[in-house]
């Protein structure tokens, strides 16, 4: 079964004030940047995996960060191949190790809603002068839009159309590996004693492959998105408790395992005999729609 790791991050405090921020583009404060450094720390081995994709909404409260943190994760990891400069490669291991390097890919598809003529307003002059429609809003937003703002339905459908990239994006980062971790293998197997062979393995937890990959992905975005994502995933379509009630702290985390289970050829599925006896032990992957297992935010 392929396994692969999403973490969503939540940007941290913005300049600003007190308003509604959704396309609003505003830089984080001082306090901001720390709660998200400090909850990198808290991830810690998790985002040292590789291959590690980095996502970030476009915005600046987001990808400045994002950026920051790819520059710091690859420098570390450069380190840390120079230390080992010594060792015997191969090319092909010399590529896979230059292919881990994380990334940093902006996507509008994370970016948070867009609340039209309300966006960038403080709570308090948009209560004074339009309170019934956003209290109208936050009751039931399927039913209700800020004026020229973002419909629910259009907000959500990026942000699953945005989350189903990624899951696509991570299973061909599994598929490449797997298939380049065994070229390097042959490769190293044919240049080596049976002795040494074990020697040549490429080590992931230091930026390079080893034999059990596991794609990460690390998304850097809004309150709303993570909400958005975990409704989809928890299957609670136009719950709107969960946009109001359900606090998302700055800074906040949320995991999601992702698997991409197979499931075995069955007898039905085959019509004669000898089909079913020269595919009872094969296994094929399901239908390339992954399954999400959700751990609660902190």
């Amino acid at each position: 079964m392929q396994q692969a790791k999403m973490i969503l991050l939540r940007h941290g405090q913005c300049e600003g004030g007190n308003i509604l921020r959704g396309k609003t583009d505003v830089a984080l404060t001082p306090l901001g940047v720390a709660t998200m450094e400090a909850s990198v720390k808290k991830l810690g081995g998790a985002l040292q995996a590789a291959p590690l994709t980095i996502y970030s909404s476009p915005l600046i409260r987001c990808q400045q960060f994002a950026q920051n943190l790819v520059a710091d994760i690859n420098q570390n990891r450069s380190f840390s191949q120079q230390l080992n400069a010594n060792e015997p490669v191969n090319k092909r291991e010399v590529d896979c190790q230059t292919s881990l390097l994380a990334e940093v890919i902006q996507m509008p598809q994370f970016q948070e809603v867009d609340f039209g003529d309300w966006d960038g307003q403080t709570f308090d002059a948009l209560y004074q002068h339009d309170g019934q429609a956003v209290d109208s809003y936050w009751t039931n937003p399927w039913l209700h839009t800020p004026p020229n703002g973002e419909t629910m339905l259009e907000f959500e459908a990026r942000v699953t159309n945005g989350l189903a990239e990624v899951s696509g994006q991570l299973a061909a980062q599994l598929s490449s590996l797997k298939q380049l971790k065994g070229q390097v293998s042959g490769e190293s197997s044919l240049a080596s004693s049976p002795e040494t062979d074990s020697d040549s393995d490429i080590d992931f937890d230091n930026g390079t492959a080893t034999g059990n990959e596991k794609a990460t992905a690390l998304i850097v975005t809004h309150g709303g998105v993570i909400r958005c994502i975990m409704s989809h995933i928890l299957g609670l379509d136009q719950c709107a408790d969960l946009y109001s009630q359900l606090a998302i702290d700055y800074g906040a985390t949320v995991v999601i395992d992702v698997y991409w289970p197979e499931q075995a050829v069955t007898k039905q599925a085959v019509n004669s005999a000898s089909e079913i006896e020269s595919t009872q032990s094969m296994t094929r992957p399901a239908a390339s729609k992954p399954v999400y297992r959700l751990h609660w935010p902190s």
